[in-house]
């Protein structure tokens, strides 16, 4: 019971940084001329707000039965209401477009490091925008097949070994590109000697900005990284093992709570690395009357 507690105390207060957050990124984002890292931290940003918001509906949904045990069968046997909130699909789909994101941005990073002259034909804001689409329409498609039956529960038996091999292929794959991109980057921006000459004021400030955009995606990256590592490893045991025991059932719960404290940790990694996004956070929270929060002069636009 005291477990239970500490869980429903940690998820209120992630979901009031994740709400409080996550809005204010989409804010100040939309305020100001967007470059194409921006478009897809507002994506990111959307889709940890989804993710936190439904992920919240599914927890209500399931534990209806401890505050409302008469609606709990109307709750959790609706279909449409099964398949919508409780079963978690609409938050499944906005923590694997997370995810997509996640990798397009490293990937998006590692071109405008080491492959700069590319970077505006690949990362052009029309090709960012279809992709922000394509991530989408793939998440949907990724979770679609979850849950296809009448039930709410989680896949079981040989089902659910299909599924956490899947999964734990997936995650690999995710782990070792984000792994190898970010080393790429680290190793390029700070450990090669640059050939700039003390003269090249202008290619100086640009490094320097572009470090600050790099820096940002490379803590969400190693977030996201630590965060989905007990998640990994929990994929890894239902290969093996059948679900369902205590341990088994305790490691799923904390794997979800740290994929939620991760959605929540996104958007303050953004503003802490961004001066743009302090500065208007705190024009926010100062609620001035009369007016409302203007946005600093545009910053000149780096890769």
């Amino acid at each position: 019971m005291m477990l239970e507690i500490i869980f429903v105390i940690v998820y209120c207060i992630a979901f009031v940084f994740n709400v409080m957050g996550n809005s204010i990124v989409i804010y100040i984002i939309c305020q100001k001329r967007k470059t194409s890292t921006d478009y897809l931290l507002l994506n990111m940003a959307f889709a940890d707000l989804v993710y936190g918001v439904f992920v919240v509906i599914f927890l209500l949904a399931l534990s209806s039965s401890w505050f409302a045990p008469k609606y709990y069968h109307i709750v959790v046997e609706s279909e449409v209401f099964c398949h919508v909130f409780t079963s978690g699909n609409i938050a499944w789909v906005a923590f694997v477009d997370s995810i997509l994101t996640m990798l397009v941005l490293s990937v998006e990073r590692y071109f405008a490091v080491c492959r700069p002259y590319s970077f505006k034909e690949c990362f052009s804001t029309r090709n960012v925008k279809l992709i922000v689409v394509v991530s989408w329409v793939l998440s949907v498609a990724i979770i679609a097949p979850r849950n296809s039956g009448q039930s709410c529960s989680s896949p079981r038996g040989d089902t659910a070994k299909v599924v956490s091999v899947i999964s734990v292929v997936l995650s690999i794959a995710t782990l070792v590109v984000l792994i190898v991109l970010s080393v790429k980057i680290y190793v390029s921006l700070w450990c090669k000697h640059s050939t700039i000459q003390p003269s090249e004021i202008k290619e100086i400030k640009e490094k320097k900005k572009k470090k600050k955009v790099t820096l940002c995606v490379l803590a969400v990256t190693v977030t996201y990284i630590v965060c989905s590592l007990p998640q990994f490893i929990s994929n890894v045991l239902r290969v093996f093992r059948m679900p369902g025991t205590e341990e088994e059932v305790i490691m799923v719960q904390i794997t979800l709570l740290l994929t939620f404290i991760n959605s929540a940790l996104d958007p303050y990694l953004f503003s802490f690395q961004n001066k743009r996004m302090r500065m208007l956070s705190k024009k926010i929270f100062m609620c001035k009357s009369n007016s409302q929060p203007q946005v600093p002069a545009p910053e000149q636009q780096v890769p």
